[in-house]
């Protein structure tokens, strides 16, 4: 059974952060207060890959880490995006300039669901190009990365290498829906990395 919400209090409210601090009785009566909940908005991740066949990633400097992330094209899913897909489509192109093409969605999972409230949406993007001049937002640091498939994935052996949980999990999605697909070009990259 669900936990029963007695009381939810917005403690901080502002353009990307809301936290609330929630008072719950559990199935077998204990009281849990405060318990703190991050409300955020669903986010998209996309394992890209160009039409020469290369992953393309970024690095995004991240104040939690002090420093430079390598990542997948990403970013929040904004009131204006009429579903997940048009979310993500805008995101390869505002960060990448990426267009055309197909972007499919390959997954979801929840971000932290002992803590927060929104979901992380998983695609694959393939025989497109970064044909237009990005678009960053006020504030936004990151440079594209081109690596081959191979690459990307002797950097996921490396132990020293931190990528986000998130990022991964879009990757393993991606290894996954790449490996039981038949689209000829998904094949191609594949093989190509053997």
């Amino acid at each position: 059974k669900p936990w029963k919400l007695n009381s939810s209090k917005l403690v901080i409210n502002d353009n990307f952060f809301k936290l609330r601090s929630n008072s719950y009785t559990t199935p077998d009566g204990h009281v849990i207060e405060p318990y703190y909940i991050i409300d955020s908005e669903d986010w998209a991740n996309c394992f890209v890959i160009d039409d020469e066949m290369n992953v393309i990633m970024v690095e995004h400097y991240r104040p939690g880490a002090n420093g430079y992330v390598l990542e997948l094209v990403s970013g929040i899913l904004e009131a204006k995006d009429e579903n997940p897909a048009s979310g993500m489509r805008r995101e390869l192109r505002e960060e990448i300039g990426y267009v055309g093409g197909t972007v499919q969605r390959i997954g979801a999972s929840y971000a932290n669901p002992g803590r927060q409230n929104n979901k992380v949406h998983s695609f694959i993007a393939f025989g497109g190009q970064c044909s237009e001049q990005p678009s960053l937002e006020k504030g936004e640091d990151l440079r594209q990365v081109k690596m081959s498939y191979g690459e990307l994935k002797a950097a996921m052996q490396d132990t020293d290498r931190v990528f986000q949980s998130f990022h991964l999990t879009t990757i393993f999605f991606a290894q996954r829906f790449m490996a039981s697909s038949d689209n000829p070009t998904l094949q191609e990259f594949v093989q190509g990395a053997a």
